[in-house]
């Protein structure tokens, strides 16, 4: 039989090498009698090289013969065997008529020409002892069972690997899940942190179930920190998408825009917390205590920084309150408002008092700085005759009236905020200003205008600095259904 051909040779590297002891054995026997071998039908034909002249080499010392992978690795010339060269060790061909040759290791040469009954003898006609048949077979048998063991073994590793890589399922809830918890995922939280967090209230049944779906749903780097509201038991991917839905959040966003006045922003608190309107009205009177800067003369309109508040449960509405003025002291403090206004010869609650106004009158923030000259070319006016401001943005806000026309009534009102009827600014803001707004008190275009008004079509604001270029302008105003 040829080596290799029962393929465990190269899964054991040299672990068949005890099957070539015998035949290690017979080359020895080979060596000793050399030249001296007979050369009967029974005996193996010499391979290329042998014969006479190898023999008469052989007798001569060690063998010189390199032609194969056994050649004289143990001093004794191969004789007849030098033609085992195959790179295999086996050479199927080469052993014609041999012992081993053929897939039955015997062959029974029916010709009865004295090679006995199937089995070759070692050393020729001197009568050494035979090769037993069955030699072979029990370290055959061993090598099958070690390769079974180790086989069965390996199958075992592979499938705990395989397991683990991802063939056992994850322990998991099933469903939407019961009850209420509430948790919270702080900012920066990896998927396996927010999977501990929903173990730990049993939200999911493992962190490997929510790990496992996070991982495969690429919405799961949207989710943000802060706190919500779940329920016990779901299963991993319905907690995924309770985390995404903005319904879950235990918190509500609350935002302050430009242009919202602080009644609107206290009645928007006191629907959203329970709070009582005529307590938060209250505070908003005497605001001191929620952080307002020096400058602000203790109102509190005009400080309620634009922005989106998240509102946890249970919060005090009164710290939404003060973190509203916290991102206006901020503000300030970042762009210099008290060095910039002084630097106009005005005061910082000045600023934010013409700041609303602004953001009142127009939309577009590229007609900011404009109407900020306007403002202040009405107030440093030394006739007398523009010390009025005459904007409809403060009477509305005194009159709490935003939409409709003003009536006459309402415009010979008497009060610090209709400036129809007093000159100068009013003492307070009339809104939350943005930071455009601002930026454009702050910051007033050049210009010798007195006059702008808003087209009602168009939008666009138109700018005069004469009364004749004014009611040239109402004249468009009017025919776009403007209304005085």
């Amino acid at each position: 039989m040829s080596r290799g051909a029962d393929g465990f040779d190269g899964l054991f590297g040299g672990a068949a090498g005890d099957e070539y002891d015998d035949f290690e054995e017979l080359r020895r026997r080979e060596g000793r009698r050399r030249a001296g071998a007979a050369s009967g039908p029974g005996q193996r034909r010499p391979a290329p090289g042998t014969g006479p002249q190898a023999a008469s080499a052989a007798a001569g010392g060690r063998g010189v013969r390199g032609d194969g992978p056994y050649d004289d690795v143990d001093g004794y010339d191969d004789g007849p065997y030098d033609g085992y060269h195959d790179a295999e060790g086996y050479d199927g061909d080469d052993y014609d008529d041999g012992s081993y040759d053929g897939e039955d290791r015997y062959d029974d040469d029916p010709s009865g020409d004295g090679r006995g009954s199937g089995r070759r003898r070692r050393g020729g006609p001197d009568g050494a002892r035979e090769r037993r048949s069955g030699s072979a077979l029990p370290r055959l048998i061993g090598v099958l069972v070690v390769v079974a063991v180790l086989l069965g073994a390996g199958i075992i590793g592979v499938g705990k690997v395989i397991g683990r890589i991802g063939g056992e399922p994850a322990a998991d809830y099933a469903g939407g899940g019961e009850g209420i918890v509430v948790i919270q995922i702080p900012a920066g939280a990896t998927s396996s942190e927010i999977a501990a967090t929903l173990v730990k209230a049993d939200v999911v049944a493992s962190r490997q179930a929510f790990v496992n779906v996070a991982t495969q749903d690429s919405r799961a780097l949207s989710i943000q920190p802060g706190t919500y509201r779940l329920r016990e038991k779901m299963s991993a991917a319905s907690a995924l998408d309770a985390l995404l839905d903005d319904a879950s959040s235990a918190l509500f966003r609350y935002t302050i825009n430009p242009g919202d006045t602080v009644r609107k922003v206290l009645q928007e608190l006191s629907a959203r917390t329970g709070r009582p309107m005529a307590e938060l009205e209250a505070l908003a009177k005497d605001p001191s205590s929620l952080g307002l800067p020096d400058y602000a003369s203790n109102t509190l309109e005009g400080y309620l920084f634009p922005s989106t508040y998240d509102v946890a449960p249970g919060t005090d509405p009164v710290d939404v309150l003060k973190d509203a003025v916290a991102r206006f002291n901020a503000y300030a403090q970042k762009t210099d408002l008290v060095g910039q206004a002084r630097a106009l010869g005005e005061t910082p609650h000045d600023i934010v008092i013409i700041a609303s106004i602004i953001e009142k009158e127009v939309a577009n923030k590229d007609e900011g700085p404009k109407v900020a000259r306007v403002i202040y070319n009405r107030l440093a006016d030394d006739s007398g005759g523009f010390r009025r401001l005459d904007m409809d943005s403060t009477t509305r806000y005194a009159m709490n009236e935003y939409e409709g026309r003003l009536t006459q009534e309402q415009l010979r009102s008497s009060n610090p905020y209709n400036t129809r009827a007093v000159q100068g600014l009013p003492p307070g803001a009339i809104a939350s200003p943005s930071t455009w707004a601002l930026e454009s008190a702050l910051k007033p275009a050049d210009g010798p205008w007195f006059y702008f008004v808003s087209m009602p079509q168009t939008h666009e604001t138109r700018f005069a600095a004469t009364q004749a270029e004014f009611d040239e302008a109402m004249v468009e105003y009017r025919r776009q259904g403007g209304s005085e």
